[in-house]
């Protein structure tokens, strides 16, 4: 008599979702992180972004002795958007001293990102939880009356 050998291929259910079970458990714990790392590099660009504008304000006061275009207007800054922020200076001009200002980032998406970025003439760099300003504000700066920041820390 000869005996026949079966011989199983493959992976039985149980296996395949025990296998399962353990990707999704590693999903769960690292996309927290993830997200997290996203998030700071994009407030790492735009932060780079406002030393960038910085920049080119500091050289606008060079010439002018005013950080200001006029006394109705701001200069217009030479990077106003990225992918993920918005970028413009916080106030009226016509109440801001000539020797000041504050440039600021707001997200685009303020549900996914609610944090803001402000920087001002002496480099200080500032984070704030939240913020009422929006990038889809009609003026070409942010208005600051109020507070419309809130929470800041230095970044």
């Amino acid at each position: 008599m000869s005996s026949v050998r079966k011989t199983e291929q493959g992976y039985s259910l149980f296996e395949l979702m025990l296998i399962l079970t353990v990707i999704l458990i590693i999903i769960l714990i690292a996309y927290p992180y993830y997200r997290q790392h996203v998030l700071q590099g994009r407030l790492n660009q735009a932060k780079a972004t406002l030393l960038i504008n910085a920049q080119f304000l500091s050289k606008h006061y060079q010439k002018h002795i005013s950080y200001k275009q006029n006394k109705d207007n701001w200069p217009e800054l030479p990077i106003i958007e990225n992918q993920h922020f918005c970028f413009r200076i916080q106030g009226n001009p016509r109440f801001a001293p000539e020797e000041h200002f504050t440039l600021k980032a707001v997200a685009i998406d303020t549900e996914a990102e609610p944090r803001i970025i402000k920087l001002n003439q002496d480099g200080r760099i500032f984070i704030c939880q939240s913020s009422s300003s929006r990038c889809d504000e009609e003026n070409h700066f942010f208005n600051g009356k109020g507070q419309p920041d809130k929470n800041c820390r230095i970044f």
